[in-house]
């Protein structure tokens, strides 16, 4: 199903729009807030005056086309609001309200008679029981809770079936500068699923990473063939798959009426389909945040340069668990780290360049400029932070700043950015970024060892399903049905 259309309309009703309503007051300052050029008509059956604004009694009464409805009625209403839509040839709809497939068998019926009424009349429905969505890209916020300042647009796409998770995950995002290119709450897939939107994300020219929080997946097939063509177009995708636990698979069918399959079944397949699987919300956007940042990596072998002892240690011990390699240094290296490193520091990988760097504002720098052109090495990993409080004169940590990020760029092996600790960016720090071209910085070594690793992992799988691809028929896919996880077992 194309959902093209319903992520960029050019008008949006609001139906069901009143002023005691929390979630009609956030969607409307999201359309005004966020850039979104269009009308937007509110629809209330009692007319007057909504939210400032004249309040139309229906859709008929509307005065311009709609291409989005933004359904807020009652559960027994919405069906109705869909009939009078399609007859005045709208077509894409999201419905905000809950009490259908996750409330029992009389919302099972309605929410079937939705989805049967959506194919007769070819309608595109995201919902019900989701917060709508956010096309940063577009400037297109349909979205009922306060999205938080500023909106940052980015290369993220980001599909959730998960309504209040949405904001969480937004927030964090904005805290560590991933800036996103759309973000959907999907609620409870009557119409339209989360692989529907992963196709759109896979040929969205703004979206380089997809991020996904699942709960289930409901087609394994159809997730195969949009898993095989994001790793073909070079489009990572990070899932957050819930339901490991008894007791998480049993919410899961509370939340959105969500059935959870084999845990060991899925985490292999998805392995299988180069989809990289994390275990927390923040793993989901820092991983993300790195491969919208750097894209493929070409190995296993890191390069750290560091001016922590302690850190370097760390990163040692996670590189194991990682799977990654930390080779001794080319002894061409070694030489010349021998005359930049302060004699009572030690030449090794991990690179600890001391304490020095406090006095020898350059140290740094020069290091990594060596590590860099180790014949040895894939990437480097440097430790740096982004600075948090504006000084009374900014020049010279702008300065600073913006000659690490020519360095970094003319690195002939990608860089790496990562903090010591997970910390959220200040808006000092975002408008060095911004200013110098400084590289996204990975939050906190941790997060960062558990980024680098997924993003080598999955560089490896899409370098064998292009590989395999050479091998097939022209046109053919590097997933096959097969490859999908079985199908969820009865509820």
């Amino acid at each position: 199903m194309s959902v093209e259309a319903l992520f960029n309309p050019g008008s949006i009703a609001l139906v069901g729009a009143t002023d005691k309503s929390g979630w009609s007051i956030s969607t409307l300052v999201n359309l005004r807030t966020y850039g979104f050029a269009g009308p937007v008509y509110l629809v209330n059956p009692r007319g007057g005056t909504v939210h400032g604004s004249p309040a139309h009694r229906s859709l008929a009464a509307v005065p311009g086309p709609v291409d989005l409805a933004y359904v807020m009625v009652p559960t027994s209403a919405v069906l109705g609001v869909l009939r009078e839509g399609a007859k005045l040839g709208i077509r894409n709809y999201v419905i905000l309200t809950a009490g259908f497939g996750e409330a029992g068998p009389e919302g099972v019926q309605q929410e079937s008679e939705i989805s049967a009424f959506a194919e007769e009349n070819d309608l595109t429905i995201l919902g019900p029981n989701g917060n709508g969505y956010i096309n940063a890209a577009a400037g297109i916020t349909p979205y009922g809770l306060p999205i938080p300042q500023p909106l940052l647009r980015g290369s993220v796409g980001v599909v959730l079936q998960s309504g209040a998770l949405a904001s969480s995950v937004l927030g964090f995002a904005q805290a560590r500068n991933v800036g996103i290119s759309l973000l959907t709450s999907m609620g409870n897939e009557a119409v339209v699923t989360v692989t529907d939107v992963v196709d759109h994300l896979v040929d969205d020219p703004a979206t380089k990473v997809i991020a996904l929080f699942l709960e289930t997946i409901r087609d394994p097939a159809e997730f195969a063939r949009v898993a095989g063509r994001a790793l073909l177009a070079g489009k990572p995708i990070v899932a957050l798959k819930i339901g490991r636990s008894r007791l998480a698979a049993h919410t899961a069918q509370a939340h959105t009426g969500a059935v959870v399959g084999d845990d060991d079944v899925i985490d292999a397949t998805l392995r299988r389909l180069g989809v990289i699987r994390v275990r927390s919300l923040e793993d989901l956007i820092i991983t993300a945040g790195l491969l919208a940042s750097v894209g493929p990596l070409p190995g296993r072998r890191v390069g750290v340069v560091t001016p922590s002892g302690g850190a370097s240690e760390i990163i040692a011990d996670r590189a194991e668990d990682e799977g990654l390699e930390l080779p001794p240094f080319a002894p061409s290296t070694v030489a010349r780290l021998a005359e930049i490193v302060p004699s009572f520091g030690t030449v090794q990988n991990p690179l600890d360049v001391t304490g020095y760097v406090l006095i020898d504002r350059t140290l740094l720098g020069r290091a990594l400029a060596a590590v860099t052109a180790d014949p040895g090495i894939d990437l480097v990993m440097l430790l740096s932070e982004l600075p948090r409080a504006a000084p009374p004169d900014p020049a010279p940590v702008v300065a600073l700043y913006a000659a690490s990020a020519r360095r970094i760029a003319e690195s002939p092996v990608p860089v790496v950015v990562v903090s010591n600790v997970l910390t959220d960016v200040t808006e000092f720090g975002r408008a060095v970024q911004e200013e110098t071209g400084f590289p996204y910085v990975v939050g906190g070594i941790e997060h960062g060892m558990s980024a680098i690793g997924a993003a080598v992992r999955w560089s490896e799988a899409r370098t064998r399903a292009l590989a395999d691809l050479e091998t097939r028929a022209p046109g053919s896919s590097p997933t096959t049905p097969e490859d999908a996880p079985s199908a969820d077992p009865p509820g």
